[in-house]
């Protein structure tokens, strides 16, 4: 018997009982500045969006508990900005710790951290690490962005520099939550690492050998990077639909993965 849906939404006794391959899904979201056009809950809603369109995608086979979105997590690249919410690193590490103790506990082996949000993702590596030593899940770390099909609209190098309340998140916003978006506002935000490649073709994020560490306002002063005016709500309808149903084929794979061998 499978079993899907939202973790929060099943009694207790039915933890007894799930299948052994159950995954659950840990979304991490945020609540940060995304530029002048766009609310600060966008991680969280496109996070969340991808989720709902990946449990209507799940095959009759596959058992996926999707947990409580977490809304508030490392943000602090962007707290220059009034309104942004953050955990300290050191904060969000202990949280995912005591979550992975929880899940272990309910006795689901596999969890899918699934991150909405950048500036987490150093961070989940280490706790996925982490919680594979303490309580020997088989843990993963993924992004929405690794599961959209951006190539159907995007050309690699606008894509590259599109990272933060840009085309592609305006546009998905302009899908789901198009009232919370004030195109009015919406500009061509040219990031500064647009402007690194002709004198520091080694530097930059994403792709590049050296990464800076970085705060929003060095990006852009108005803490957007990518071209928002360009976007529009079919492309961000595209680029939701292809994350859910790749995310929920990668989850049929990661059912059956199992990487944990013995100490030597």
């Amino acid at each position: 018997m499978t079993v899907q849906g939202y973790w929060a939404d099943l009694p207790s006794p039915a933890f007894r009982n799930l299948p052994a391959d159950t995954v659950a899904v840990l979304r991490l979201g945020a609540t940060e500045q995304h530029g002048p056009h766009l609310p600060l809950s966008v991680d969280s809603d496109l996070i969340d969006a991808v989720s709902t369109r990946m449990l209507a995608a799940l095959g009759p086979e596959q058992s996926v508990l999707v947990l409580p979105t977490l809304t508030v997590t490392k943000s602090d690249e962007h707290i220059a900005f009034p309104g942004t919410l953050t955990l300290s690193a050191e904060t969000l590490l202990s949280v995912l710790r005591d979550i992975g103790a929880s899940i272990s506990a309910a006795g689901v082996q596999r969890l899918v951290l699934f991150n909405g949000h950048g500036g987490n993702s150093a961070l989940l590596q280490v706790a996925a690490r982490d919680l594979r030593r303490t309580h020997n899940l088989i843990v993963v770390v993924c992004s929405l962005g690794g599961f959209t099909d951006w190539q159907a609209h995007y050309d690699a190098d606008a894509y590259a520099q599109d990272i933060h309340a840009g085309d592609s998140e305006t546009s998905a916003m302009l899908a789901i939550r198009p009232e919370r978006v004030d195109m009015t506002q919406a500009q061509d935000f040219r990031p500064a690492m647009a402007d690194w490649e002709k004198d520091f073709p080694q530097i930059g994020l994403g792709g590049k050998p050296a990464n800076p560490g970085w705060l929003a306002q060095d990006l852009h002063p108005l803490g957007a990077c990518g071209n928002a005016t360009a976007a529009t709500a079919e492309k961000g309808a595209h680029l939701l639909d292809s994350a859910g149903r790749a995310f929920a084929a990668f989850l049929a794979d990661f059912a059956r993965f199992d990487h944990r061998r013995g100490a030597p």
